[in-house]
C-alpha cells in the first residue's frame, strides 16, 4: 500500500474541478487503485484505463484515463512508499 503525495499543482488541478462542480467519485476511485498497488490493480489501470508510461518531460510517471470520463486524465509516479499525485485535467490542460 502506498501514501498519497499530491503536488501543488495537483492540489491546484483538483481545486479547479470541484470548482467546475466535477464529480469527484471516479478520481477516488483511480487513485485507489494506484495506492492498493497491486498486481490486480495494475491490471485494472491498464485494462479499464489506460494506463501507460510517459515520456521526454513526464518521463518516470504514469498517466491514465479516470472512468470513462473521456479527457479527464491522471499523471503520476511512485516510489517504494509513496504515490505522488502530480496532474489531473484534460489533455489539454496537462499537454497544450
Amino acid at each position: 500500500m502506498l501514501r498519497p503525495a499530491p503536488t501543488a499543482k495537483y492540489a491546484r488541478d483538483l481545486k479547479r474541478l470541484r470548482k467546475r462542480h466535477v464529480d469527484i467519485g471516479p478520481l477516488d476511485t483511480v487513485m485507489q487503485l494506484i495506492l492498493d498497488n497491486t498486481v490486480e490493480s495494475i491490471e485494472e489501470l491498464k485494462r479499464r484505463h489506460s494506463m501507460h508510461t510517459l515520456s521526454g518531460e513526464w518521463r518516470g510517471s504514469n498517466e491514465c484515463h479516470v472512468a470513462t470520463a473521456g479527457d479527464w486524465l491522471l499523471i503520476w509516479c511512485t516510489t517504494d512508499e509513496l504515490a505522488i499525485f502530480q496532474r489531473a485535467g484534460t489533455h489539454d490542460e496537462l499537454f497544450g
